[in-house]
């Protein structure tokens, strides 16, 4: 039996699509008797998932900011950082550390702080955004960092390509993993019998513009075209710009918008949905992607992330340029014209997903943890 470290390193939220992966691994390692510790920042109340985690077994390690009081002594008395310190108590005797980025570079410091410390570390890469680069120095130690670790992996190679021009390094030892989903693996779902002349559309991600950029996909049903046509939007999720969104809604007088909320059974979702339109700013490998191809739904998606490794434009789903009005509009448009055809595309979408990702996502990053750990 090994000891594991896994290190949640994403602050922005209590839990968000970056977490499924590396919990479940901690979940299978602790359940086949392994010791394993999670470390997570102290955001004040439980939280469900890291509860789960607990019962599974897990040690939770909570993370506290140091107190002003603590920060000013350290000016007179210098310490090793709070994150040394930290990594210090949680991994205490562990085979490995793992540490969860929502993005590419927001587990930096937990490298810095696991290498001053000795401890073998992978790294999980949930994301990275062709909009942002880091200053040189930062991409330096991010290289530096990424090539000691024992593995770094990513979710999507376009995500990994990206980072390597990002940090100028050839990351030797990445690889790409795939995260785990929520439907059925064998989902064959009837499709949907009612507006058979229309369109129902899933929208299925967190409530976050600049990310999920629900404003673009908004603007575009509010031009006069799609305004005549027989279209209904579900926007599937919750999240920080919900009344921003019901404001554009009400601004452009939408009818055809429903927010349906967070929905945990996707299964019924694409059960009264045609097709899924994703109009992302960025990405990593979305997972509403992956089950609703799993589901036999075509996608309409941006050609940001791991989209376009899924999605084979016009032939099971549909690739829009950039996430513009224009060019989502131009996507949209083609989608509309191949309704006819969306549930073919849906087959065809079924079996190429299936190609891609294996049935147990989760034993196969658990394995690959397994064999480093065991090195």
């Amino acid at each position: 039996m090994r000891k594991y470290l896994f290190i949640m390193a994403n602050e922005g939220h209590r839990w968000g699509g970056s977490e499924p992966l590396w919990s479940s691994a901690a979940e299978t390692l602790a359940r086949r008797g392994n010791e394993v510790r999670v470390s997570v920042k102290d955001w004040g109340q439980p939280v469900p998932q890291i509860e789960g985690l607990r019962s599974a077994g897990c040690q939770i390690f909570y993370r506290r900011p140091p107190s002003f009081l603590a920060r000013q002594a350290r000016k007179i008395f210098p310490r090793p950082e709070h994150s040394l310190l930290h990594v210090r108590s949680a991994g205490s005797g562990v085979d490995l550390v793992v540490i969860s980025q929502g993005s590419n570079t927001d587990g930096l410091g937990w490298m810095e702080a696991t290498r001053a410390e000795g401890y073998k570390y992978a790294v999980i890469a949930q994301g990275a955004v062709l909009y942002w680069w880091p200053e040189d120095d930062v991409a330096e130690r991010l290289a530096e960092n990424y090539e000691k670790a024992s593995a770094a992996y990513f979710v999507s190679q376009a995500n990994l390509n990206l980072s390597r021009r990002q940090f100028g390094s050839a990351l030797r030892h990445a690889k790409v993993v795939r995260n785990p989903f929520n439907v059925s693996y064998d989902a064959q779902l009837p499709w949907p019998t009612e507006s058979l002349d229309g369109l129902r559309l899933a929208c299925v991600g967190r409530l976050d513009i600049i990310t999920k950029a629900q404003d673009v996909l908004l603007e575009v049903l509010g031009l006069p075209h799609w305004r005549e046509r027989k279209v209904c939007l579900s926007l599937i999720g919750k999240g920080p710009n919900e009344r921003g969104l019901r404001r554009i809604v009400e601004q452009l007088k939408l009818t055809s918008v429903e927010f349906s909320g967070y929905k945990s059974n996707m299964e019924e979702v694409w059960s009264k949905h045609h097709a899924l339109v994703l109009p992302s700013r960025f990405e990593g490998m979305p997972l509403t992607v992956v089950e609703a191809m799993l589901c036999g739904r075509a996608c309409i998606a941006t050609d940001v992330g791991g989209n376009r490794e899924l999605i084979r434009d016009g032939i099971n789903g549909f690739l829009a340029k950039a996430p513009t009005v224009e060019l989502l509009d131009e996507a949209m448009n083609r989608a509309w014209d191949c309704r006819s055809r969306l549930e073919e595309m849906g087959s065809t979408a079924a079996a190429d997903v299936r190609k891609f990702v294996s049935r147990e996502p989760t034993e196969d990053f658990v394995r690959e943890l397994e064999a480093i750990a065991s090195n």
